[in-house]
């Protein structure tokens, strides 16, 4: 007999509406239903949440997740750690170009922030505050 959604949910660490959506949407399926109609989970299964934990937890898309699974369900080990490899090495791409990015910005700020510290000047009646009117759109992140 399989396990419950509960019990996957208390081994793994998942919440049990992320089980269900993982199996919803094909991830994982239960092998089975209860007399009740509880979804039962094969300790495969359970396996395949733990990874698909991990794969998260790494940054991995579920469309990364998916294919890695893909791959070990065929039984390719051969073809799932280079597979894992090459999505490791972009997410360090992404990671690294997300530094520099967030650096620069950063330096900006700084620069910003040095150059402004005596403020505008600007009191004219109706006149709004021009404090920050030669801030570059590029600058303002999102």
């Amino acid at each position: 007999m399989g396990m419950t959604v509960k019990q996957v949910a208390d081994n793994t660490g998942l919440p049990s509406r992320t089980i269900r959506y993982y199996d919803r949407i094909g991830l994982v399926a239960a092998d089975e239903r209860s007399a009740a109609g509880y979804r039962l989970y094969s300790p495969e299964e359970e396996g395949k949440l733990r990874f698909v934990r991990r794969a998260k937890a790494l940054g991995f898309s579920l469309e990364d997740i998916r294919g890695l699974l893909e791959a070990a369900d065929r039984g390719c080990c051969d073809e799932v750690v280079p597979h894992v490899e090459g999505l490791l090495a972009k997410k360090v791409k992404e990671i690294d170009s997300q530094i520099a990015e967030l650096s620069a910005f950063r330096e900006r700020l700084l620069s910003y922030a040095n150059g402004k510290s005596a403020g505008c000047g600007c009191r004219e009646a109706g006149a709004f505050c021009g404090c920050l009117d030669d801030v570059s759109q590029t600058t303002v992140a999102g």
